[in-house]
């Protein structure tokens, strides 16, 4: 058949309308069947002028395969009904009265062997036709796709398995780094393939070229070339089973080979990109949000920044009722003067009330989309909760106008001190006033490590007496409670130790090295503090004939704002003060006067 088609193809040629896939038209088969009868008829007056006689049925035979090859089988049939026509007409004009038998049997065969020429002739211009269309359009379809996998730089391979040859395309050459030219064999391939691949596209290809699996999916891998550089491709491969002893076996495997290395570098960025986001975002602890005419979008952080469940999905209605009334409208206006500005951004912080009821500041940064027509179409952002960045900020602001307000206080005791204090001579004048600034800087310092939210007593009662114990702790006991002094009460107390502690060094049970100091203090709960200074072991104790300076800084020390008060028992065996400051005085900045 496919000499035929050649033969076919050189007879088609000739420019005959109609030859190029549609049916003759009716001139084309007039024109064919009379040219052809012309010739006939000419060959046979020729053949009847030197051999008379001779009705030659044989002369229509080629006419009628021609006529039906080059214009369709009714110009053959034509040609054979013409013929016949004509052979009958001069057997009739016989001067012996008709054909013969014979003749008429041969006229019979003849209708006969046309009819079975035209069919068959028919039928083979049919196929040749169909035979040559089919390799135009394979070679129009092998040039469409060659232009394709060159524009899509697609390499094409087949593995003729019976040979073990390898067929690439110079694309797929090029991607696996073969030579331009020369043979590619099984071994150059499986050494272009990344050892840790191997082992994946070698059952990739096993699952391909099994008749019961046939597997077809795609498959990425590395290939490692020459000179070190790695490289990702995409292979798509299908076998060709073919039946051999009456067994299915695959002879080829055929498919394209894809250069995706910039791909997959794109991806791993993307990944990457996407981690350091989702570590940013988790460090940050930010809940990422987006909102549309379907509703929200939560994610798990939202809903635990909420109360929500992690795994809750709460509808867009359920976390504005969690707004504070008003902070909603803040975010509405917010992104309403975003938009006034030419601006899609906005942030905005707010408050919110958890599920469980907790009152929390949380800071929004969001992004308004807009549609085609340039309206407002969605908002996506993240949410952080900034409630203790508030309550420091809140606590910063507190403490400064405390420290304004204690700044000043202490200037002024500092000042009615330096007043107060007398002594014989400066040199004791510099000592009584030192100690009393020290022991106010005590009572400071102890205060700024608290953030001056408060002083612990029994810090502030062992800081005073530690410079008067000598080193000797026996000397000095202390007991009582935890308690947390204001920043007023602990500058008061500190004021009365060190002026009890100082009486006793010099007069009392410190001034000899037997003596004692026993400090106790109590308190109910948000009741006064009572605390008791008592000596033992000193100079025997006279009631004063009057009242010393020392006696007087102790009484206002207390007094005053405070409303402390202060009780000296001067027993023989040693002074014993009662101290006594009210609850309320422990527990909240009182201004000094």
């Amino acid at each position: 058949m496919r000499e035929a088609a050649k033969l076919f193809k050189g007879l088609s040629k000739i420019d005959l309308p109609g030859r190029n896939g549609a049916a003759p038209s009716l001139l084309t088969r007039v024109v064919v069947t009379i040219a052809l009868l012309v010739v006939v008829t000419v060959a046979r007056r020729a053949i009847a002028t030197a051999v008379p006689g001779v009705v030659p049925f044989s002369l229509q035979f080629p006419a009628v395969l021609l006529a039906t090859l080059l214009a369709g089988w009714v110009s053959g049939a034509t040609v054979v009904t013409i013929g016949g026509l004509y052979a009958w007409y001069l057997t009739m004009q016989r001067p012996n009265g008709g054909p013969t038998e014979a003749e008429l049997a041969t006229l019979a065969l003849y209708v006969v062997s046309a009819g079975s020429i035209v069919a068959f002739a028919e039928v083979f211009r049919v196929r040749a036709r169909m035979l040559v269309g089919g390799q135009a359009a394979l070679q129009a379809s092998e040039a469409r796709l060659e232009l394709a996998t060159k524009a899509a730089a697609v390499g094409v391979w087949e593995w003729r398995l019976a040979t073990n040859e390898m067929i690439y395309s110079p694309e797929a050459r090029a991607i696996c780094g073969f030579p331009a030219d020369g043979p590619v064999t099984y071994e150059m391939v499986a050494a272009v393939t990344h050892p840790e691949d191997f082992p994946h596209t070698s059952a990739q290809a096993e699952r391909a070229l099994d008749p019961q699996v046939r597997d077809e999916t795609p498959y990425d891998y590395r290939l490692k070339l020459a000179d070190g550089e790695v490289r990702w491709v995409t292979a798509n491969g299908r076998a060709v089973f073919e039946t051999v002893g009456g067994e299915t076996v695959a002879t080829r495997y055929v498919g394209t080979l894809q250069d995706i290395t910039a791909r997959k570098r794109a991806e791993v960025e993307r990944d990457e990109g996407a981690q350091r986001l989702a570590l940013a975002i988790d460090a940050g602890r930010m809940a990422v949000w987006q909102v549309d005419p379907r509703g929200i979008t939560p994610s798990p952080e939202l809903n635990r920044i909420m109360g929500f469940a992690e795994d809750a999905q709460p509808t867009l209605e359920e976390i504005n009722a969690l707004y504070l009334p008003g902070e909603q409208d803040r975010l509405r206006q917010a992104a309403q003067d975003a938009l006034a500005c030419g601006e899609r951004r906005f942030e905005v912080e707010y408050r919110a009330r958890r599920v469980d009821g907790a009152l929390r500041w949380l800071l929004a940064r969001a992004e308004i989309l807009l549609d085609d027509k340039g309206a407002p179409r969605s908002a996506i952002g993240v949410v952080m909760d900034v409630t203790e960045r508030r309550d420091s900020e809140e606590r910063l602001r507190l403490l400064a106008r405390e420290v304004d307000h204690r700044a000043n206080n202490l200037l002024t005791v500092v000042l009615s001190t330096v007043q107060l204090s007398q002594a014989p001579t400066v040199q004791a004048l510099k000592e009584v006033v030192s100690g009393r600034i020290a022991a106010l800087g005590r009572a400071h310092q102890l205060l700024s490590e608290a953030r001056w939210e408060g002083a612990d007593l029994r810090r502030l009662v062992e800081e005073e007496l530690l410079a008067f114990s000598l080193g000797e702790a026996a000397r000095v006991t202390i007991e009582g409670p935890d308690v947390a002094l204001s920043p007023a009460a602990a500058q008061a107390l500190a004021m009365a130790l060190h002026e009890l502690a100082t009486n006793a060094a010099k007069y009392g049970s410190l001034s000899k090295p037997e003596g004692r100091v026993a400090v106790s203090w109590t308190r109910g709960r948000g009741g006064p503090l009572n605390l008791r200074w008592a000596e033992s072991g000193g100079p025997e104790v006279a009631t004063p004939s009057r009242r010393g300076l020392g006696t007087v800084m102790l009484t206002r020390a207390l007094a005053g704002p405070l409303g402390g008060t202060t009780h000296l028992d001067w027993r023989p065996q040693g002074l014993v003060c009662d101290l006594e400051l009210p609850g309320e005085a422990l527990e909240q900045v009182v201004a000094s006067a």
